[in-house]
């Protein structure tokens, strides 16, 4: 990546998926930031704004070029979040934990599959990784403190 608008374009895209991933350990552990929340949507705009630009050059055909797939995923990943940042907060935490796993998808295919974002190949794995366990021992506690097998809770409750 040595053009400087390529590089900002794709910095955006793992900013983006840090702040996403935030989020949705956020909502997990019962801690949501509106604001990040907020703020991460606006950094994914951003980086879809800038794609089309950069990369596509605002054509469609150049769009479908590239893939359909890739452009419906990041689409679709795009409205979750973005509707995320603007639902009241119950309908916040479904949307962060819906987009979490469609970016991730096409987090990974997009570092595996495309060269010019190889770079960011151990970040996206490492983050998601991360996400993936911090999230599977939340769920494994709420479980084993709802079926009784734990005193007390080491954080508290999420709310529902």
């Amino acid at each position: 990546m040595t053009d400087p608008a390529t590089a900002v374009t794709f910095g955006l895209a793992f900013l983006g998926y840090l702040g996403l991933c935030a989020a949705a350990v956020g909502q997990v552990l019962g801690r949501a930031s509106r604001r990040l929340i907020m703020i991460t949507a606006a950094v994914v705009l951003g980086h879809v704004l800038l794609v089309w630009q950069v990369r596509y050059g605002w054509s469609v055909a150049a769009a479908r070029a590239a893939g359909l797939a890739p452009v419906i995923v990041f689409h679709v990943a795009l409205v979750l979040i973005v509707a995320a940042a603007l639902a009241p907060g119950r309908w916040s935490k479904p949307l962060i934990l819906l987009a979490f796993p469609v970016v991730t998808v096409g987090a990974l295919g997009a570092v595996f599959g495309r060269q010019i974002v190889a770079d960011y190949r151990w970040p996206v794995i490492s983050v998601a990784g991360a996400t993936v366990v911090v999230i599977a021992i939340r769920v494994a506690v709420a479980t084993a403190a709802r079926r009784g097998r734990l005193t007390r809770q080491p954080w508290p409750p999420v709310p529902r």
